[in-house]
């Protein structure tokens, strides 16, 4: 555990000698969500009954965490994975004796910890001072500690499916099909282009139950049913943190044994 969180601190330190990038990236970030603020309230203008599906509020703060979780980098995981194999370097990283895996973990929350940090901030002070507080049926005191949750959550499985993108490189030579396919999924199941509450009743159940939904289960903890709904979020990506991570276990080993085998 000390290792982890020492490894992530060295990472994000040499990461925050780049501020100039991380300025132009939170400046890109906030011109987006000004932009999408502004489409929002077009949208909702021409549409005002779109209010009874999802107040005007939650739809400005389900779309701005989603795009605050992107900072973070989870995805990147799967490129990492595959520079390491199209190189050859991974059996440099292999003698470690962190393993591989955990070692692209670690590198990558360092290296995207300073973003995210920035872009949560940007997106609570910017969504919270153009529309308040979203609406939802339960107090602050159970909402923020389950919105924490949920996004802590929520993030280990989005590690763990783009870890299984990456893993696939090992039969692929190149697994960006596979990042481009998950990436695009949880982009539409997740919120991205359209808040999941505008879909078709069925469509977004298949959201809210699937892993692609799930991983971004943090733009669902900005409904107004919260309370109604939390159960079912956690229940859903732990169920699938449970399956992916055996997965993860299994293809690995096949991974690394091949490795092993082939050189």
């Amino acid at each position: 555990m000390y290792t982890g969180i020492y490894y992530i601190y060295i990472v994000a330190k040499n990461a925050t000698e780049q501020k100039k990038k991380v300025v132009f990236q939170m400046m890109n970030h906030a011109i987006f969500l000004l932009f999408s603020l502004y489409l929002y309230k077009y949208v909702y203008g021409l549409l005002p009954n779109l209010q009874f599906k999802l107040p005007f509020p939650n739809a400005i703060w389900s779309m701005a965490v989603y795009f605050m979780v992107f900072w973070l980098g989870v995805r990147n995981i799967e490129r990492y994975f595959r520079r390491d194999i199209q190189s050859g370097n991974i059996e440099m990283y292999m003698l470690r004796p962190v393993g591989y895996i955990w070692q692209k973990i670690f590198v990558l929350l360092g290296n995207g910890l300073i973003p995210f940090i920035s872009a949560s901030f940007l997106s609570i002070v910017i969504s919270y001072l153009v529309v308040g507080l979203p609406v939802v049926d339960t107090s602050l005191l159970f909402w923020l500690p389950g919105v924490f949750l949920i996004l802590i959550l929520s993030q280990i499985l989005t590690c763990l499916l783009f870890v299984l993108a990456g893993l696939t490189g090992f039969w692929l030579d190149n697994s960006e099909p596979v990042h481009f396919l998950i990436s695009k999924l949880i982009m539409i199941f997740g919120g991205a282009w359209v808040p999941v509450a505008f879909f078709p009743k069925t469509l977004q159940t298949f959201a809210e139950l699937s892993p692609f939904g799930g991983s971004m289960a943090i733009s669902f903890a900005m409904y107004p049913n919260f309370s109604e709904h939390f159960p079912l979020l956690i229940l859903n990506v732990i169920f699938w943190i449970i399956v992916c991570f055996i997965l993860v276990w299994i293809v690995s080993h096949k991974a690394f044994e091949k490795l092993a085998i082939n050189g």
